[in-house]
């Protein structure tokens, strides 16, 4: 019976010091030190927290910041070699424009065009438009010529009595379109005129030509180009020649090239 007594006593003894022990740390919960302590524990794990989590945000991004610059660097390659590609295809397409503007020029070499030449039916045959050049060549220009000098000539477009069409002619020999283009100035006044038969290409570029403010005149013989400048001096239009007062006046663009 006393034993029993004791080991209650004992553990009556146990329980109050625990309880002690409670309150007292309960006790140190309720200090503003501790409070403090408890905050600024919590802050500095919140911020630690915080800080790796912006670490591995900011890693993230330049990680993605990298793999775009690498990207950029690739299309800008890329775009740098299609660009390379365009010049390239851009020189070749105007290296074949000028191939085949020659070979269409050069297929013109017999012929010529005369402007102004009376022109009364729409029903004109080809015989027909061959006899009125052969007499406009012959009493006008006194240079001989008969038919059979003459491959073909046409009219040009449909007919309509508010203008006159052209005529396309083509002779059997070159020389005899030389004789002609040289004899052309007698025909001055008379509303007739006589030009080579050029491209539409080099048609518009002598067009072009005339209108730069230091160009006197712009012609063709055999299909080659040519300005007479204000100064007298003249030039020949090459494919590559820009139509600019600054560059025609200029003998240095012109001093390594052939007449």
């Amino acid at each position: 019976m006393s034993n029993s007594r004791r080991t209650t006593s004992r553990d009556s003894v146990t329980i109050s010091d625990r309880l002690d022990i409670v309150c007292r740390k309960l006790d140190n919960f309720a200090t503003k030190e501790f409070l403090n302590s408890v905050i600024a524990n919590m802050k500095e794990e919140l911020q630690t927290q915080i800080h790796r989590e912006n670490e591995e945000l900011v890693n993230s991004l330049k990680g993605r910041i990298n793999s775009l610059e690498t990207e950029n660097e690739e299309l800008k390659d890329k775009l740098c070699l299609l660009e390379q590609r365009q010049a390239d295809s851009d020189e070749i397409i105007s290296d074949l424009e000028e191939r085949y503007n020659d070979l269409e020029q050069h297929g013109r070499k017999n012929s010529i065009r005369i402007n102004g030449l009376q022109d009364n039916s729409d029903k004109e045959s080809v015989e027909e438009c061959v006899k009125k050049v052969v007499e406009l060549v012959n009493t006008k220009l006194n240079v001989p010529l008969q038919p059979h000098d003459i491959d073909i000539a046409h009219r040009l477009g449909k007919f309509d009595n508010a203008r006159k069409r052209s005529i396309i002619v083509k002779f059997t020999h070159r020389r005899k379109k030389h004789e002609i283009t040289r004899s052309r100035r007698k025909l001055k006044g008379s509303g007739i005129t006589i030009f080579e038969d050029l491209t539409k290409t080099n048609q518009q570029r002598l067009k072009d030509a005339f209108k730069v403010d230091c160009v006197q005149n712009s012609y063709s013989v055999d299909g080659k180009l040519y300005v007479i400048l204000k100064n007298g001096k003249k030039r020949r239009l090459f494919p590559d020649t820009k139509l600019t007062n600054q560059f025609l006046e200029n003998d240095a663009n012109f001093n390594y090239r052939r007449i």
